[in-house]
C-alpha cells in the first residue's frame, strides 16, 4: 500500500487527482448512453495503458522505501525536466547521499516519464529527496521521491532511521474542502499516541506538520483534535499511510485532558528502528441547520436534507457533499462542512429520489453562505404531501417483438431530470420493475450495447403516465445494425 507526501510532487492517485477526475465526469442524468459508454471505454484504456493515464495506486512512503537496494539521495536540480508533460530527463547534483549512492558520484541524470501522464517534473533550482532504483535513475508520478521544501521533517525522519535511531511518527494534517480535495495544513492540531499509560503528543506547526520522536515499538491508538474541526474519517482510513488503520480516527477530548482511554482512536503499529508517515485530514466543523415542515406547517421526520457545494464557476455539484435526516421535530443539522456556498434542498439532486416528496430547495435555489467553521441556522424547507409509491413494469423488445435480456433502464421526468437508473438489467422475459410515484409522468429510456463485428448501440424510449399502483410499458429497441438472432 502506498501514499504520497503533502507538499511534494504527487503520485498518480492523489486527492487533487481524484478531485479533478470527479469534476471531469459527466453529471448523472446529463449524458447520453453513448456518452456513458465512451466514458467507460476511456476509463478502461486509462487503466490498461500507461499512455492513457498513470494508473498506479501508490501508497508506499519514503520511510517504507528504506533498506534493500533502493538508492536515496538529496539533490539540487540543475536542468529542469520541462513544463506540461516534460521535455526529457533532469540533471541534478547530489548534495547528500543517503543510501546506496556510489562514493564517487556527484551528479546524475534522472528520467521523469516525460511525454506520459506519469510525468514527474523536477524543477530547476529546487531541492528534492530522490528515491529510485538503478542506475539508470528514474522517477514518475508513482514514485516516493519528494520536494524537500516543506517536508524537512520527513528528511529528518529518514536520516534518523538510517542511523538506527528510535522510531518516530511524522506527517501533515490537511484541511478537507471537499469529498476528494484537501488544501493546506492546519496549525495547532494535537496529534497524540497512546499505549497503555504511555502518551506521546505533538502539535502541528503553521504548515500543519508534526513529528513525534523517541517512540517505543508497539501498537498505539492515534488521535487528532482541534477545536472547531473534526477528523475526515474517510480520508484518514483510506489514505493515511502504509499500514491500514484498524479503527476510525476521531476527535479526542480537549488537549490537556488526561481522561481514560476509550476505543474511538485508530490503532497503528510502530515498528522498531522505523519512521512512520501519516498524512491526516480534518473537516472544518461548519454546519447548516434548519427545520423541514409539511402541509399545515407540521414538522416532518425522516426527510433527508442535502447540501450541494458550488464549484469554482458557481455551479451546483451534481451530488451533495453532505446530508442529514430530520428528527421527530423536523430539525436537521448537516455537518461537518467547510466554508463556501451551498444549495440546500430535499430530493434536489439530478438523480434518483431519496424520499416520496417532490424536489424542494431553500429560497428558490439561492446559495447559503457558510463562513470558516461557521453556522448557518434557520435554513427551513417546506415539502408538500408525500407521493404514493408505485411500480413501473418495463419490457424491452426487439423490432420483431422478441424479449430483450440485458438492457438497462433510466427514468427521466419532464425537463430532462434523471430520477432513476437501474442497477439490474432486464431479465429473460425482457422485464425490469422500476420504482416510481403515482401521478407522475416519466420518459422511459432503455438501452444496451452489443459487441460483434462492430460496436452497436440499441436504444428505445417511451412516455408513460403512472396512474395506478402498477403500470406496464413496452419499449422497442432500435439499432442501425440489428445483431443476428435478435
Amino acid at each position: 500500500m502506498r501514499s504520497h507526501l503533502a507538499g511534494g510532487a504527487a503520485p498518480a492517485l492523489t486527492a487533487a487527482a481524484i478531485a479533478g477526475a470527479n469534476r471531469r465526469k459527466p453529471r448523472r442524468g446529463e449524458g447520453s448512453p453513448n456518452e456513458e459508454m465512451r466514458q467507460l471505454l476511456i476509463a478502461f484504456l486509462a487503466a490498461a495503458s500507461p499512455g492513457w493515464a498513470c494508473s498506479c495506486i501508490n501508497m508506499a512512503t519514503p520511510c517504507s522505501s528504506l533498506g534493500g537496494s533502493v538508492v536515496i539521495f538529496v539533490a539540487d536540480v540543475l536542468v529542469d525536466s520541462g513544463e506540461a508533460l516534460g521535455t526529457g530527463p533532469a540533471k541534478v547534483v547530489i548534495v547528500e547521499p543517503l543510501q546506496n549512492v556510489p562514493a564517487e558520484q556527484r551528479e546524475a541524470t534522472i528520467a521523469t516519464s516525460a511525454g506520459t501522464s506519469c510525468y514527474r517534473r523536477l524543477r530547476a533550482g529546487e531541492r528534492y529527496v530522490i528515491i529510485t532504483n538503478g542506475p539508470p535513475y528514474s522517477v514518475s508520478g508513482c514514485n516516493e521521491s519528494f520536494l524537500l521544501r516543506g517536508n524537512e521533517h520527513i528528511l529528518d525522519a529518514i536520516r534518523n532511521q538510517l542511523r538506527g535511531g528510535a522510531p518516530r511518527l511524522v506527517g501533515t494534517v490537511l484541511k478537507s474542502t471537499g469529498r476528494y480535495s484537501r488544501q493546506g495544513g492546519i496549525s495547532n492540531v494535537r496529534v497524540e499516541l497512546r499505549s497503555g499509560e504511555s502518551r506521546y503528543a505533538a502539535t502541528t506547526d503553521s504548515e500543519g506538520r508534526y513529528a513525534i520522536p523517541e517512540l517505543e515499538p508497539g501498537p498505539y491508538m492515534l488521535r487528532i483534535s482541534k477545536e472547531g474541526y473534526v477528523p475526515d474519517e474517510e480520508h484518514n482510513l483510506r489514505w493515511s499511510g502504509a499500514t491500514p488503520l484498524k479503527a476510525k480516527i476521531s476527535a479526542s477530548e480537549p488537549a490537556g485532558d488526561v481522561g481514560p482511554l476509550d476505543n474511538t482512536g485508530a490503532e497503528i503499529e510502530i515498528k522498531g528502528n522505523s519512521c512512520e508517515i501519516r498524512h491526516l485530514a480534518m473537516w472544518p466543523a461548519g454546519s447548516i441547520r434548519g427545520t423541514v415542515r409539511g402541509v399545515e406547517g407540521k414538522p416532518v421526520m425522516g426527510v433527508t436534507v442535502q447540501a450541494f457545494a458550488l464549484d469554482e464557476r458557481g455551479q451546483r455539484e451534481s451530488s451533495p457533499l453532505r446530508t442529514a435526516a430530520t428528527d421527530v421535530e423536523g430539525k436537521y443539522n448537516i455537518q461537518p462542512l467547510p466554508s463556501g456556498q451551498y444549495v440546500v434542498g430535499v430530493n434536489a439532486s439530478r438523480s434518483e429520489d431519496e424520499n416520496p416528496y417532490l424536489p424542494a430547495v431553500y429560497s428558490n435555489g439561492q446559495p447559503v453562505h457558510l463562513g470558516e467553521v461557521g453556522l448557518a441556522a434557520g435554513i427551513d424547507l417546506a415539502v408538500g404531501t408525500p407521493r404514493t409509491a408505485a411500480k413501473l413494469r418495463v419490457k424491452a423488445v426487439t423490432p420483431a417483438g422478441k424479449p430483450y435480456q440485458g438492457a438497462v433502464v433510466r427514468l427521466d421526468t419532464p425537463g430532462g431530470v434523471q430520477r432513476w437508473f437501474s442497477r439490474e438489467r432486464t431479465d429473460a422475459n425482457g422485464e425490469l420493475v422500476a420504482p416510481v410515484y403515482a401521478g407522475e409522468r416519466y420518459l422511459v429510456k432503455v438501452f444496451a450495447y452489443v459487441t460483434g463485428n462492430e460496436f452497436q448501440n440499441l436504444a428505445g424510449t417511451a412516455n408513460v403516465h403512472v396512474i395506478n399502483q402498477e403500470t406496464a410499458v413496452t419499449v422497442v429497441l432500435q439499432a442501425e445494425h440489428t445483431p443476428a438472432g435478435r
